[in-house]
């Protein structure tokens, strides 16, 4: 297993899909910070501005920021995949290891790790810009037990997504219709479901992931209210093995010519 997990590094790390997706996930997490900061207590005038700032809890959803761009390791698991199947490489992987499950779990793991680190670079992102913009403003104190959760929940969040991402990957073979699909899902289809099911929002897994980041729940994903912690953790698991173990017994043994 460790010499597939070396190679699996070493793919991930020798294009340039990884980089450009931790930029993404700064900027994004950096954009959202700012408009937290500035632009949201702006727009809700002078004096309910202040008001906002000293709010403890709206001070947490600035750090919490870095969940925002958990779509971007969901992405990421997904490219890397797909990227298999798109450009063949499959062949070769197929060729040193023909046991189709392994590779799926070495990939998984190897991602599973990288959605972690990038958890983490997000959380750094958010935590030190929102020290940077807050200074000179009268703000609540930043208190350090809130962020220390938030960090635990986005480092854990990403690294189950990014698995979730691989299994999606797994499942839908084709890079653009499992890209354009999942963001979809995400970004329009969760939401449009809790609309009309309120209670099945947080079950799904957009719905399971803000539980996981302790998000406020703005997206609307996760109804009027969210699961725990270790529930939401448990049930976006699930998603990840369940589409694991349909790609196992579907995709995964057709022919890859």
């Amino acid at each position: 297993m460790m010499h597939l997990l070396r190679a699996e590094l070493r793919k991930v790390t020798t294009t340039k899909v990884l980089f450009f997706l931790v930029l993404a996930v700064i900027a994004f997490t950096a954009l959202n910070v700012f408009l937290l900061v500035y632009l949201t207590p702006s727009a809700m005038g002078q004096v309910d501005s202040g008001q906002l700032l000293m709010n403890s809890e709206y001070i947490g959803n600035i750090i919490g920021a870095a969940g925002s761009s958990s779509i971007f390791v969901l992405i990421l698991g997904i490219v890397g995949m797909t990227g298999e199947y798109r450009h063949m490489t499959i062949t070769s992987t197929l060729l040193v290891t023909p046991r189709r499950s392994r590779i799926l779990l070495a990939k998984g793991g190897l991602y599973i790790a990288l959605g972690a680190v990038i958890g983490a670079i997000a959380f750094a992102t958010a935590y030190v810009l929102a020290l940077a913009t807050l200074a000179g403003k009268q703000h609540a104190p930043i208190d350090g037990t809130i962020a220390a959760q938030i960090f635990g929940g986005v480092v854990l969040g990403f690294a189950i997504y990014a698995f979730v991402g691989v299994a999606v990957g797994a499942l839908i073979r084709n890079q653009v219709a499992a890209v354009v699909g999942a963001l979809i899902w995400v970004l329009v289809l969760e939401a449009l479901l809790t609309v009309f099911v309120d209670w099945i929002g947080k079950w799904l897994p957009g719905g399971a992931l803000d539980a996981v980041l302790q998000a406020t729940n703005v997206s609307g994903r996760g109804g009027t209210e969210i699961l725990s912690v270790w529930a939401g953790a448990a049930v976006l698991i699930g998603y990840a093995v369940l589409f694991g173990a349909l790609a196992s017994a579907t995709t995964m043994r057709r022919d890859i010519t």
